[in-house]
C-alpha cells in the first residue's frame, strides 16, 4: 500500500525537486551578482561579464547531463551525479570574501570569472544538470506519465519565474547577504536529500530495462527509453533558432523600454518573468489551441507595433509598454510552442535540452556582445522581430 502510495507521487516528488533546483539556480545568480556589484561600482560590464559565466556553466551542466545520458548505464548516472552534489558542497557557504575580489581599477573580467568559478561553479554547475537528468530518470521510472516527462520542465520554470520574483521583492529586502548565502546552503542541502529520494526512486522502479545489475550498467540510459531515430541536424538547428529568438527578444524589449520609453526600476524582471511564462504554459501539457491562437494573434500585434511606430498616432508610454511586453510574450509562446510541440522522445531528452540552452545562450551573446559593436542604435530588437515573424509557421498541424 505505502509502495502504491508512494509510486503514484513520483510526479509530486520529481516536481518538488525540479521546482527547487531550479528557483536555487535561479537564486544565486542574483545573489553572487548582488555580492560582487558593490564591490566593483556596479558597472554593466560586471553583470554582462556574470550573466556570460553563468550561460556557459548552464550549457556545460547540459552537456555533461547529456553525455552522461547518453555513455553511462543508469546507475554509474546516479552514483556519478549524486557523488558530484555531495563534492559540490566543498564551495559552501556561498559568500565571496572580499580580499578575493578583483581589484575595480585593472580589467575585472578574468579576477570576476575565476571568482565566481571557485565560490559558485560546483553547485551551479551541478544543479544545471539536475533538470534534464531528473527528467530522464523519470521516463525510467514506469510511471504512467513516464513517457512524457517533459510536463516537469514547467515545474522547473514556475521554480525560476518565482526566484525572480521573490528576491527583488521580499529576499533582498529583508535578509542581509550573509544570511542569503547561509540559507541558500541549507536549501542545496535539502535538494540533494530529495535527489537522493529521486535517485532510489529511479532504481526501484526501472521496467523498461533488463533488471539484471551486469547488464543494466552496460546500457546507457538513454538508450532504454526508445528505439527513435536520434534527431537529424535541421531538427537540432531548429531547436537553436526558436530558442536563439525569444532569448535575444528578450534582452532587446528591455533594452529597447529603458532606453527609448522610460526607464522603470527592475522593469527587467517584466520581460524574464514572462519568459519564463510562456515556457511554463507550453510544457504544462496545455491544450493545443493556446498555441495555435498565439501563432495567430503574433502578426497582429507586430502589426500594431510598425503601426503605432510608423505614424503620428499619440499613444500614451503605458500602452506602447503593454503592447511591447504583449507582442514580446506572443512571440515566446510561438516559439517556445513550436519548440515544446517538436520535442523529442525521452530518449533525446538530454541532446533536446543541450541544444535549447545553445539557442538561449546564443541569443544571450548576440545581445550582450554582437549588437553593441555593432549597431548604433538598439537596432537589435526590430531586426530579432523580424526574425521570430518569419519563423511563425505557415500552418498548424496537430501532432
Amino acid at each position: 500500500m505505502l509502495g502504491r502510495l508512494f509510486f503514484t507521487s513520483l510526479p509530486v516528488l520529481f516536481s518538488l525537486t525540479l521546482f527547487m533546483s531550479a528557483g536555487f539556480l535561479f537564486l544565486v545568480e542574483l545573489m553572487i551578482a548582488k555580492m560582487i556589484l558593490p564591490l566593483l561600482g556596479g558597472t554593466p560590464a560586471v553583470w554582462n561579464t556574470c550573466m556570460m559565466f553563468f550561460q556557459v556553466i548552464l550549457l556545460a551542466g547540459y552537456g555533461y547531463a547529456h553525455i552522461s545520458g547518453t555513455k553511462a548505464g543508469i546507475t554509474r548516472q546516479i552514483l556519478i551525479h549524486l557523488t558530484i552534489l555531495l563534492a559540490a558542497c566543498i564551495a559552501l557557504p556561498i559568500a565571496i570574501p572580499r580580499h578575493w575580489a578583483p581589484s575595480a581599477e585593472a580589467n575585472p573580467i578574468g579576477g570576476i570569472l575565476l571568482l565566481l568559478l571557485i565560490s559558485v561553479g560546483p553547485p551551479f554547475f551541478v544543479l544545471s544538470a539536475t533538470a534534464p537528468l531528473l527528467q530522464q530518470w523519470f521516463s525510467r521510472t514506469g510511471h504512467r506519465s513516464a513517457g512524457d516527462p517533459y510536463f516537469l520542465y514547467s515545474a522547473s520554470n514556475l521554480g525560476s519565474m518565482l526566484a525572480l520574483i521573490s528576491y527583488p521583492t521580499w529576499i533582498e529586502p529583508h535578509f542581509r547577504l550573509a544570511q542569503q548565502g547561509l540559507s541558500w546552503s541549507l536549501g542545496y542541502v535539502v535538494i540533494l536529500a530529495l535527489t537522493a529520494l529521486c535517485a532510489a526512486a529511479t532504481k526501484r522502479y526501472l521496467s523498461l530495462c533488463p533488471p539484471e545489475e551486469t547488464l543494466e550498467d552496460r546500457i546507457p540510459a538513454a538508450a532504454c527509453v526508445g528505439d527513435d531515430p536520434p534527431p537529424t541536424y535541421a531538427e537540432r538547428g531548429r531547436w537553436i533558432l526558436l530558442a536563439f529568438v525569444p532569448s535575444s527578444l528578450m534582452l532587446g524589449v528591455t533594452t529597447f523600454l529603458s532606453t527609448d520609453v522610460a526607464a522603470i526600476p527592475l522593469f527587467w524582471v517584466i520581460p524574464l518573468s514572462l519568459y519564463l511564462l510562456s515556457f511554463i504554459i507550453v510544457f504544462a501539457r496545455v491544450p493545443a489551441w493556446v498555441h495555435t491562437n498565439a501563432v495567430v494573434l503574433f502578426p497582429f500585434s507586430i502589426t500594431a507595433l510598425i503601426v503605432m511606430h510608423f505614424t503620428d498616432i499619440d499613444v500614451p508610454k503605458w500602452v506602447s509598454f503593454i503592447l511591447h511586453l504583449v507582442n514580446f510574450f506572443l512571440c515566446c509562446m510561438v516559439c517556445h510552442g513550436e519548440i515544446a510541440r517538436r520535442r523529442p522522445a525521452a530518449g533525446h531528452l538530454t541532446a533536446f535540452y543541450l541544444w535549447i540552452s545553445t539557442g538561449g545562450m546564443l541569443g544571450g551573446i548576440f545581445n550582450s556582445l554582437v549588437a553593441p559593436v555593432t549597431f548604433t542604435t538598439v537596432f537589435e530588437y526590430p531586426l530579432i522581430l523580424v526574425l521570430g515573424a518569419l519563423l511563425l509557421p505557415l500552418r498548424y498541424k496537430k501532432e
